[in-house]
């Protein structure tokens, strides 16, 4: 069981909820496995660390202290494959310090998506018992690997759990360190693949960082740029015009690709805001899985593939919605309003804006057409 084969391709009649019974347990699922590091030893928190290694399908959460809110740790989870989430006092960040239930269908999203198949979870003595069920729930759909790391007494909640599961407890340094950093990863990656998202991109966004310009049907010239530049007050880097995307990404869009994938934590709204850059239209649904960009159709009518830095972001957007609103299967996905006004956030924290509007001509005042004009009545005719 991969995260690809549940995440992605299974079909259920409602919303993917983060709750988990012990009698639905799938017999297939990896066995759990449970660290103890009774004398609080930090050799064990450095083996853990030290697995976190994303292009190799393994993550390793460090849990924020005494976070007791149900999106906390689902928070943390989206923060270790390098998403953050919108800055305080945003709409959008209400919205996710609220919706718990969308917070960990993120997640999921975003494991599928990026082939994550080790979960390593340290501090789990202080997390909430809260956050157990919904820990349970993400391993049971994605078909994670799940290592939880106990510097402490087992939590209560953690205890009940234990008897209901295949799992497996590890007491000494040496064993941690097999379990750890000796696990096979889920699938090897493809060359390169993991350059734009795993490189660190500046969050919070610095006020003088270079600005983008979101790419239009028209092509922009120099001038657009340099009247932007003043406008901005700082340096606004040229993007290639919808539609000439190359595959690989020139140095610009590789700057562009790492804020897509570090500042914007929801699947949907990145995927909508790399379609705006592909096709140079603000996008109001979302295509179905097979059904690429239209800016991705060159001269000759055939569709080709967008970017590989843009496909990811379309695949964990396809994976929410399945997730999400898994009635609709491959029908587009319409963006609400307040999905549409958090692109528009998530392309200020990207550093993008609307172009400006063209210079209008030189010359004399355009001429009314003549449908519009008096007729002019000669003597002779009246």
């Amino acid at each position: 069981m991969t995260p690809r084969e549940t995440a992605t391709e299974k079909r259920v009649a409602t919303p993917w909820r983060p709750t988990w019974s012990p009698n639905r347990t799938h017999p297939d699922l990896p066995a759990l496995t449970v660290v103890h590091d009774h004398g609080d030893d930090y050799a064990f928190m450095t083996i853990a660390l030290a697995a976190h290694t994303p292009a190799r399908g393994r993550i390793t959460v460090h849990p924020t202290p005494v976070a007791g809110a149900p999106a906390s740790l689902a928070h943390d989870l989206l923060r270790s494959m390098g998403k953050h989430l919108p800055l305080h006092g945003s709409p959008e960040a209400v919205g996710w310090a609220a919706q718990a239930e969308i917070a960990w269908r993120a997640a999921a999203a975003w494991i599928s998506a990026l082939r994550i198949g080790h979960l390593v979870v340290t501090r789990t003595h202080r997390i909430s018992s809260r956050n157990f069920e919904p820990l349970f729930a993400l391993r049971e759909l994605t078909g994670i690997r799940l290592t939880l790391l106990c510097h402490g007494p087992l939590p209560p909640a953690l205890a009940a759990a234990l008897p209901t599961l295949a799992h497996e407890q590890v007491h000494t340094l040496a064993a941690a360190r097999h379990v750890l950093a000796a696990t096979e990863p889920h699938e090897e990656p493809a060359p390169g693949r993991f350059a734009w998202w795993e490189a660190a991109a500046q969050f919070s966004p610095h006020p003088t960082e270079p600005c983008f310009l979101l790419p239009t049907r028209r092509r922009l010239s120099r001038a657009d740029t340099e009247t932007a530049s003043r406008y901005l007050g700082a340096t606004v880097l040229p993007l290639p015009a919808s539609g000439r995307f190359t595959p690989e990404p020139d140095e610009h869009t590789l700057l562009l690709a790492h804020r897509l994938h570090a500042r914007i934590a929801h699947p949907v709204h990145a995927a909508a805001l790399a379609l705006h850059i592909l096709t140079g239209r603000p996008q109001t649904q979302l295509p179905g899985p097979t059904a690429p960009p239209s800016s991705t159709r060159p001269e000759s009518g055939r569709p080709t593939q967008p970017p590989s830095w843009a496909a990811d972001l379309i695949e964990a957007a396809d994976c929410f919605k399945n997730l999400d609103r898994p009635a609709r299967g491959d029908q587009p996905l319409h963006l609400s309003g307040w999905d549409q006004t958090a692109v528009t956030e998530a392309a200020r924290a990207c550093a993008l804006h609307e172009p400006p509007a063209p210079a209008p001509r030189s010359g004399r005042a355009r001429r009314r057409p003549d449908s519009v004009r008096p007729r002019r009545t000669s003597p002779t005719t009246r």
